[in-house]
């Protein structure tokens, strides 16, 4: 009987220790350990903010703003959203803008896209990860700045505007464009093109902005006798916003004499009348034709040089007219002209009320000469 009874004993003992062995295996899942058992909940780490970094500094024209954190690690398979909040303090106290319930992205990050904010002002920012029924705690707080709103209305063409014929390297000019916000340093990209939709450029070029007006002159000739459209924008670089284009003029192109490519860099109009006989290439003007002004000394007088007349004088040598004959062409034809020439061997020089022109070296008449141009 005792023998029994001590044997039953130690069977319900050790019954009892495989119990209670089992209870505290922390292999078996018991609710609330954060496994994904019946009634667990997750663990959710802090998302960790990736774009735009600490400090950035945001132009106003690169809005909208995305806001990029690294996925969030939860230890609980399941759809995982984020939430993203912007303010204007570090306290988060005047929130603008909450995105949330932002599905989680692949590739390890998650961004929201922000709606346009308010420009020249600091924001900061920052996100949290919902997963499994445990929502986690912001993460680590990023400031950026939004640049000041720049806006850049579209220059205004002063010539040549439609209808005009013009050399074949003409001069196209606009008056600078009005600006508001603090803008950097202002270019302007000029276009010409066979056709009003500017399909296909012929001739282009990005030149600084000038005093009041700004220029651009082709560095090689357009075909002759072709219509073309032209049309120009004014851009802030360092901003990146550009005007909207200006308005289109067209202009047909002409062959026309080195005189009157300065006089349209003058805006006079060399023969507003008569037009002199002669084909043009009979001359080219040297380094001395600049536009600047002079000193006459025996006058004491400052003068531009070259004005209308010394011009006038040029194009009629450029057309081959003999030196004698130039100013009684133009007397003869519209053109008052104080011109006198002296024939060589002495002077051989056309000489005109502050200057004389002259062949350089040589006189030939009717054939190609470089025109000097000097001070009495």
């Amino acid at each position: 009987m005792n023998a029994r009874f001590t044997r039953l004993t130690l069977v319900l003992l050790f019954a009892a220790t495989l119990v209670a062995c089992a209870s505290n295996n922390p292999a078996q899942p018991s609710p609330g350990d954060g496994s994904s058992g019946v009634g667990s909940t997750a663990s959710v780490t802090v998302p960790v903010p990736s774009q735009p970094i600490d400090g950035a500094q945001v132009r106003n024209i690169d809005q909208p703003v995305t806001l990029v954190v690294r996925n969030a690690v939860v230890t609980k398979s399941g759809a995982t959203t984020y939430t993203f909040e912007v303010a204007t303090d570090s306290a988060f106290a005047t929130k603008v803008q909450t995105k949330d319930g932002v599905a989680e992205g692949s590739g390890d990050q998650t961004g929201a896209k922000l709606d346009a904010l308010a420009p020249a002002k600091d924001y900061y920012w920052h996100a949290r990860a919902t997963a499994g029924g445990t929502t986690g705690t912001f993460g680590t707080t990023y400031k950026f700045t939004v640049g000041p709103a720049i806006a850049i209305d579209p220059p205004e063409p002063i010539g040549p505007l439609t209808g005009a014929t013009t050399a074949l390297r003409p001069a196209l000019r606009v008056a600078n464009a009005t600006r508001q916000g603090p803008v950097g340093a202002i270019t302007y990209r000029f276009e010409i093109a066979p056709t009003s939709t500017f399909g296909s450029i012929v001739a282009t070029a990005t030149v600084a902005e000038g005093i009041n007006e700004t220029g651009f002159i082709p560095t090689t000739d357009l075909p002759n006798d072709v219509t073309f459209f032209w049309r120009a924008y004014a851009i802030d670089a360092a901003s990146g916003v550009s005007s909207a284009p200006s308005a289109v003029h067209s202009f047909t192109t002409r062959q026309v004499s080195q005189a009157e490519i300065v006089a349209a860099k003058l805006g006079v109009t060399l023969w507003p009348g008569i037009q002199p006989p002669g084909q043009i290439g009979h001359a080219f003007m040297d380094d001395s034709w600049q536009i600047r002004n002079l000193y006459y000394v025996p006058g004491r007088v400052t003068f531009q040089s070259p004005d209308r007349e010394m011009l006038r004088c040029f194009d009629l040598f450029d057309r081959g007219f003999n030196p004698a004959a130039v100013s009684d062409w133009m007397n003869a034809n519209g053109y008052p002209t104080r011109a006198l020439w002296y024939p060589g061997p002495e002077k051989a020089v056309l000489g005109l009320q502050y200057v004389y022109l002259a062949a350089m070296n040589k006189v030939i008449v009717n054939t190609t000469w470089t025109i000097v141009l000097r001070v009495e």
